[in-house]
């Protein structure tokens, strides 16, 4: 009994933590013994005690018996000990018996969502599990999802999401839905892509984490937005089918894109593998955006003039095109209508109804399309980009000297990082440590800085057509200045792996010139496994009237995975220029 109690499993199926000495859920009613969130053994006991009782001959009671509340106890138990006739489903447990995901549940995946930086919540990105079943193959909108999430409140803002997130305010449950409900959130409304790593499992490890999705759903935890989040729970409920542990280390800080990592590990060390294959779903944008591109020059010149119009009138030299083009241009129309109306929060009126059906029936007069349209470009994995926290070694020259720095950040996808990121990033705590030989000092810490470049890809698109950037930190030069800067502007798209911006900034600072701002210019260049960003800028001192320019260049080669290294220079306050290494975690 003791050795049973303490086993790894059924510490997992209690989502007992030995550090804190009590279980994560905090619904009572999970367990069977008053004291089972603190005592594994007891709750042992007594789930062998319950096994035993009898069944009531109500169905409603029958349904609350343990074998019908527990089944992933049971079932893990069975090969542990004998249990008196045992099995799999108990003929009285009718509402288990039903459940639609024991019967066709073909495959379990785990899904990453990418980072939504138009909400600080989302901006991490998210991840869910996704049940696919067999009996969805065609049309996989209709299978089910698990996600976990805070249970907020209809009146929640986004102060009260921040605050209570962080502070354990809000209760947070596994909950579970169409993967349709995940679609239109995230591909067709918010515009993220999403990357589903299809997982090779026995029907052993199927079976036990069915079941206990069955024990947990509706059980209340409590939410932590930065270590107890999506990304953490997701990972805690895959440790089951795995002797490894998928969380190690994540006492103040655990990112979704985490579970990712270490299961490409998993999959590396295993000779048979973990990971049966990795699909790209693109969103309902990046699938508009490839759409464009196939049409013919005289085809957009259509489609942009109608659109210019409202779509309530057609070109006239649109009857002179040929069948295939005419089907091109009405088949884009529609899909843009979709994207445009779909996550729009008043109902559609009645002329724009009228609109779409007039445009249907137009479609419906042309011949099936015999247009083959080209797949769209797949993006490479997320595992294959650098691992989002890392720490680097690097020497500075200034001045004539060479200062040596000490480098990390918990949290940093970099604009010239290897990711999926296209010059965009998201940094939080990115601290630098330097020495002058006689001491030890903060030469700078970015709290959080953030670039978010969009590039037009349609001349009609209504969307906020705006970049913007946002840093807060400090650094230090000859006195410490602390500093808080954001930009706005305009970024355009060269060719797939070069995109160039001009943006406004403003600043204030805690040192002299407290107000500044900066018109400038920069460039982004994707070569694979290297990147290289570079800006300039005029900085003026709105106090003193001064100016100066300012050169910025990074460079910066994934030499591995786990490993990259750089170069940069930069004349802002000094010239400076830094040779370093990046060793990513």
């Amino acid at each position: 009994m003791e050795r049973l109690s303490h086993h790894p499993t059924w510490l997992k199926l209690l989502h007992y933590n030995e550090h804190e000495k009590q279980s994560s859920i905090t619904d009572t009613n999970f367990f069977l013994d008053k004291d089972g969130r603190w005592s594994p053994k007891k709750e042992l006991m007594k789930t062998l005690e319950a096994y035993n009782e009898s069944f009531s001959k109500d169905a409603n009671k029958s349904n609350q018996h343990a074998q019908c509340r527990y089944p992933a106890r049971y079932f893990w138990l069975s090969q542990q000990i004998k249990l008196k006739d045992y099995h799999l489903i108990n003929e009285h447990c009718s509402n288990l018996k039903k459940w639609k995901l024991l019967k066709y549940t073909d495959s379990i995946s785990v899904v990453f969502v990418s980072g939504y930086l138009g909400n600080p919540a989302s901006a991490f990105g998210h991840s869910f599990i996704k049940i696919n079943q067999s009996n969805n193959e065609n049309e996989n909108l209709f299978d089910t999802s698990i996600s976990y999430g805070a249970l907020l409140p209809p009146d929640y803002t986004m102060f009260d999401y921040m605050v209570k997130g962080v502070t354990g305010g809000y209760d947070a449950s596994y909950s579970d839905q169409y993967y349709y409900n995940q679609d239109i959130t995230y591909s067709n409304q918010e515009f993220r892509e999403m990357w589903e790593y299809r997982l090779r499992l026995t029907e052993e490890q199927k079976q036990l984490f069915l079941f206990h999705a069955w024990e947990l759903m509706g059980k209340k935890f409590q939410y932590y937005f930065f270590n107890r989040n999506c990304g953490y729970k997701v990972s805690e409920f895959l440790e089951l089918m795995y002797k490894k542990p998928i969380i190690e280390h994540a006492t103040v800080w655990y990112a979704p894109i985490e579970t990712f990592y270490t299961l490409k590990e998993f999959d590396t060390q295993n000779s048979q593998g973990i990971i049966d294959k990795i699909v790209y779903i693109p969103s309902t944008q990046q699938k508009l955006y490839s759409r464009y591109k196939e049409l013919s020059t005289l085809e957009k010149k259509v489609v942009n003039l109608m659109i210019e119009k409202g779509l309530s009138e057609i070109p006239i030299f649109y009857q002179s095109l040929d069948v295939n083009q005419q089907s091109a241009i009405l088949d884009f129309i529609l899909l843009y209508r979709h994207y445009r109306f779909n996550n729009k929060e008043k109902p559609i009126d009645k002329k724009e109804e009228q609109l779409s059906n007039a445009l249907i029936l137009n479609r419906f007069k042309l011949p099936m399309s015999q247009i083959k349209h080209k797949e769209i470009e797949q993006k490479p994995p997320i595992t294959q980009s650098n691992k989002a926290s890392f720490v680097g070694l690097s020497t500075r020259h200034q001045d004539g000297k060479v200062f040596p720095s000490l480098h990390f950040a918990p949290f940093a996808i970099e604009k010239q990082g290897y990711n999926h990121f296209n010059g965009d990033e998201l940094v939080v705590l990115d601290t630098q440590i330097s020495t002058d030989n006689t001491k030890l000092y903060l030469k700078k810490c970015d709290l959080i800085r953030i670039q978010r470049l969009k590039s037009q890809q349609m001349p009609f698109e209504s969307e906020n057509p705006f970049s913007w950037s946002v840093q807060v930190g400090v650094n230090k030069n000859e006195d410490r200045d602390y500093f808080t800067q954001g930009g706005i502007g305009l970024a355009w798209e060269l060719n797939h792996f070069i995109h160039y911006y001009s943006m406004m900034n403003f600043s204030l600072h805690s040192d002299d010139a407290h107000y500044r701002y900066m018109p400038n210019m920069g460039v982004y260049a994707n070569l694979n496994r290297l990147r290289v960003t570079g800006s300039l800028g005029y900085e003026q001192d709105m106090e003193n009237h001064q100016e100066q320019q300012v050169v910025l260049l990074n460079a910066q080669y994934t030499v591995k995975d786990n490993l990259s290294v750089f170069v940069e220079y930069d004349n802002q306050e000094k010239m400076r220029t830094q040779f370093g290494v990046k060793w990513f975690y």
